[in-house]
């Protein structure tokens, strides 16, 4: 969940992470190349606090109704899971540390 890889397409780097079914994603924010992926339950025992969106795609803010969940990490991959096992793409984004 952070901005350390640039994007093998059109070298931004800066990168967004999605959750699609079982996949955590490294996503090219200006052009929506998928940078690389893992399983999620590999993610799953992170303590880091985040928001989840349903995705509104490569750079684009989600408005707040588009929330999943918010909290920490482990907390939330409950719902964050059940959002995506349809095929919603769900967007994560770390919140600030207090």
């Amino acid at each position: 969940m952070n901005n350390m890889l640039a994007c093998p397409s059109c070298g931004l780097d800066k990168t967004e992470s999605i959750v699609h079914r079982g996949s955590y994603i490294l996503r090219c924010a200006a052009c929506g190349e998928m940078i690389v992926a893992t399983s999620f339950m590999a993610m799953l025992d992170l303590d880091h606090q985040c928001s989840a969106f349903i995705d509104p795609g490569p750079g684009k803010r989600p408005s707040p109704e588009m929330l999943v969940a918010r909290g920490p990490f482990r907390q939330i991959a409950t719902a964050i899971s059940a959002a995506a096992s349809d095929g919603t793409l769900i967007r994560l984004i770390p919140e600030a540390k207090d």
